[in-house]
């Protein structure tokens, strides 16, 4: 059982160096499993936290893209699928995506926006994508899922 120091004990020395400095300490006590333990809760929390970015941004950008006539039906956007790109420094989240509609209608739409894009991006350094996976994002119910 990995033993830390709580949260509120740590709080007042957030941003200092003196937090810095007991962070390493403690982390120099740990295992290598207990290391690896908290790298993969680290990226599950980064992953959470990006996925529910991305949601809230594509609801919005999908809205813009059907409200502008960018898509083949004019029924709202109930999902979106990624794709995967490949770059030399890795495999990538495409920013092209699959809109599906609220009638059942598919779209390929660029949904390259600014915060969108960057959320992306943010994203494929937590999930490490693969080529030829699928990043899922439910509009309707939150929920982002990859296969």
């Amino acid at each position: 059982m990995l033993l830390a120091p709580s949260p509120a004990a740590l709080a007042p020395l957030v941003g200092t160096t003196d937090f810095d400095t007991e962070l390493a300490r403690f982390l120099d006590t740990l295992t290598a499993v207990q290391l690896n333990d908290i790298e993969i809760a680290c990226l599950q929390r980064q992953s959470a936290y990006y996925s529910a970015k991305l949601v809230t941004a594509l609801r919005h950008r999908t809205r813009e893209v059907v409200a502008a006539r960018e898509t083949d039906s004019r029924w709202p956007a109930v999902g979106v699928v990624f794709g995967t790109c490949e770059w030399e420094n890795g495999c990538f989240w495409e920013t092209t995506g699959q809109v599906r509609h609220l009638d059942g209608t598919r779209s390929t739409v660029d949904l390259d926006f600014d915060e969108v894009s960057g959320l992306l991006a943010d994203l494929s350094g937590t999930e490490r994508p693969c080529s030829g996976d699928r990043l899922r994002v439910d509009l309707r119910t939150g929920e982002v899922t990859t296969s």
